[in-house]
């Protein structure tokens, strides 16, 4: 079991990490080489489909990350709390609508020439189900203990979206970007270089914490019950 464990951790820290780096690479091409008009019309197909395939891709890995999460809590036998549940629900539930956005924006793109504007509906409303998702996780796996560096990149990545959403004009928005895929760099980081140590910390104190139980159940030691025994005349 906690090699299992140990395996799904690094795995999910090169998909937080790799999910961090193509949602930088998907803003930052946009940066260098313009791929639309100010009115939608895109310039370059290729690279537009490109991005937003990097868009959807990253989402992705933001989702499998997450379910490992929760799977690494499980292994390490500290489950999440309901609100960390719930914010696993409502993270991938965000990370949906963005992989949704992503399609529908490509399609449109190929077939008329312009992303659909009633498409960045989802993109707002998948970030704001990651803002909340992420701070119930954050909260969740700060209180579970078997992982609690992984709850600052949570809350810092909440912030980024919802500056995200509530700032759209440059230089901000794609600060507010920059930030919130660094956090799934930063919590990556954070799976593969405490992974192991964690969860054999955490199962070592349940094991202790279950030996003692079990010893108190057995009443008083053998020492203590020679001297309370009374001694034959």
């Amino acid at each position: 079991m906690v090699l299992r464990f140990t395996t799904n951790s690094v795995r999910n820290g090169w998909a937080a990490i790799a999910g961090g780096v193509l949602l930088m690479l998907s803003f930052g091409i946009e940066l260098v080489h313009p791929v639309q008009e100010p009115d939608g019309t895109v310039l370059d197909p290729v690279t537009s489909a490109v991005v937003i395939a990097m868009w959807g891709l990253g989402m992705l890995c933001f989702a499998a990350t997450v379910f490992h999460v929760r799977a690494l809590h499980q292994e390490a036998e500290t489950p999440l709390s309901r609100a960390g549940r719930a914010g696993v629900r409502l993270a991938v539930a965000g990370s949906t609508l963005h992989v949704l956005f992503a399609i529908m924006v490509g399609v449109t793109v190929v077939v008329t020439g312009k992303p659909w504007e009633a498409s960045f509906v989802l993109f707002a409303l998948g970030f704001l189900l990651l803002v909340v998702g992420g701070v119930l996780l954050g909260f969740g796996v700060r209180r579970a203990a078997a992982l609690r560096a992984a709850a600052a990149p949570f809350w810092v990545g909440a912030a980024a979206a919802f500056a995200a959403i509530a700032v759209f004009t440059d230089p901000w928005h794609d600060a507010a970007l920059a930030v919130y895929a660094s956090t799934w760099i930063a919590l990556g980081t954070v799976l593969r270089r405490d992974g192991r140590s964690s969860v054999a910390t955490t199962r070592a104190h349940l094991v202790r914490a279950t030996s003692n139980r079990v010893s108190g159940r057995r009443g008083v030691s053998q020492p203590f019950q020679a001297i309370r025994r009374p001694h034959p005349r």
